[in-house]
């Protein structure tokens, strides 16, 4: 690593200046995208930009020399998702649909290994690493891809695309060529997202469609293969839930930077109501708290499994009758597995995150604040202590909903769904 950056300045050099006398109008473009740089992110982040490059182009150089990348004809391809467990879950989408171009070795860095199996399984052609590994490694691949809400071509073999997979190529080289126009270029990651939720937003995309990447990509549905593991469906059935009608419940998020309170959390209290009323008015349900070790317990609930391992979590998900929470990962993986969620939403916009097929609540009044501060995800940007868009969906609306789903399921139950149409004042179903 060390030979690398020291190399870098002299490269750095050398290669620009053969660029300026090489190609006037490349030299142009370069200098016009380094003075807007400079102007919006600082001197600092100029000479990164550089080093950045210059260590690119002497990294591959050395692979090429050293003749250490695979070559059994195969692409091999180094694959980086971001975020939580939902990222995953719509990169994995991406990934499938790569896949189906040309026969391909992957490898998948994730930040959060234990997700990435989870998500992507583990076969002959995927294999899955640590995030730690991802600049290392993926010199030594055909292409490298980096995900979040846009396709990053980090480095790409152009001899080695256009012999084995000219449509490959054909995508890579569009992503490139509009690169400007897709991007959204801005040092803070916060302010990228909520301009691009705007302009998915004018362009009716969401989270999963804007990975097209202006025709790169289909990304044509919002369905996945999640990988399930027999053994922990085994595991699950001899606990004796399989044939009871059970609600999954969830009062956290995955973990960002730190530990804390997000403000996306519906309230604990608004759960406990709920499963108290549940017990009166629809009988013969049981609640099942899922998610993280450290997250508080809801009261009420008959069962805790609170810190499972995830693949056991999916046995739950694919067999309980509806699953509550808020937007987050469990919401993306219970959907997969074909299990219908109610969702609050607060913060998070609807039209990046929704699914169709759930019951999407949201408040009529404050919401939708994602990517205005850089502390959005745990402050308030009104300075509430508890966010109002996230009070102002009550645990009667969520219970409407949910013997709505019941009702559906027992004709029986369909007259006391029927007792309560209004919609509360303040509250939209999207």
């Amino acid at each position: 690593m060390f030979f690398f950056r020291v190399m870098a300045l002299p490269v750095t050099v050398l290669l620009q200046t053969w660029v300026l006398w090489k190609d006037k109008g490349k030299a142009a473009a370069l200098l016009t995208s380094a003075a807007e740089m400079w102007k919006a992110q600082g001197i600092r982040q100029v000479c990164a930009a550089a080093y950045s490059v210059a260590e690119g182009r002497i990294r591959t150089v050395f692979f090429r020399l050293r003749g250490s990348r695979q070559r059994d004809g195969s692409l091999h391809i180094a694959f980086c998702p971001t975020g939580g467990l939902g990222d995953y879950i719509i990169s994995a989408r991406l990934l499938e649909e790569i896949r189906t171009i040309c026969p391909m070795k992957v490898t998948v860095f994730c930040e959060k290994p234990t997700y990435g199996k989870a998500v992507y399984g583990m076969g002959e052609d995927v294999r899955v690493s640590g995030y730690e590994n991802f600049e290392r490694e993926r010199w030594g691949c055909d292409l490298a891809l980096y995900v979040e809400h846009f396709v990053h071509i980090k480095n790409a073999d152009r001899k080695r695309l256009k012999m084995l997979s000219p449509e490959l190529y054909r995508r890579v080289h569009l992503i490139r060529r509009h690169w400007k126009r897709l991007y959204v270029e801005t040092g803070e990651q916060c302010y990228r997202e909520r301009v691009q939720f705007e302009r998915c937003r004018t362009l009716g995309l969401n989270r999963w469609t804007e990975l097209r990447m202006g025709g790169a990509f289909q990304m044509a549905d919002q369905k996945v293969r999640i990988p399930m593991q027999e053994s922990y469906g085994a595991m699950w059935n001899r606990r004796g839930m399989g044939s009871k009608r059970y609600i999954t419940v969830n009062y956290g998020t995955d973990r960002m930077r730190r530990r804390g309170r997000q403000v996306k959390l519906w309230p604990k209290t608004y759960y406990e109501r709920l499963i108290r009323e549940c017990r009166k008015d629809i009988p013969g349900s049981a609640f099942i708290q899922i998610g993280d070790a450290q997250a508080e317990r809801i009261a009420g609930a008959d069962l805790y499994l609170l810190g499972e391992n995830l693949e056991l979590i999916k046995w739950v998900l694919r067999g309980a009758f509806c699953h509550i929470d808020c937007e987050g990962g469990l919401v993306h993986l219970a959907t997969q597995l074909g299990t219908k969620c109610i969702v609050v939403f607060g913060p998070t916009p609807v039209h990046m995150y929704a699914y169709p097929q759930n019951r999407n609540l949201q408040s009529g009044q404050c919401q939708n604040c994602m990517g205005l501060h850089k502390d959005w995800a745990y402050h308030c940007f009104r300075g509430e202590e508890e966010a109002a868009c996230m009070r102002a969906v009550t645990w009667d609306m969520v219970f409407r909903e949910l013997r709505r789903l019941v009702a559906a399921d027992d004709p029986e139950d369909k007259g006391k769904a029927q007792e309560d149409e209004t919609v509360s004042p303040g509250y939209m179903e999207i």
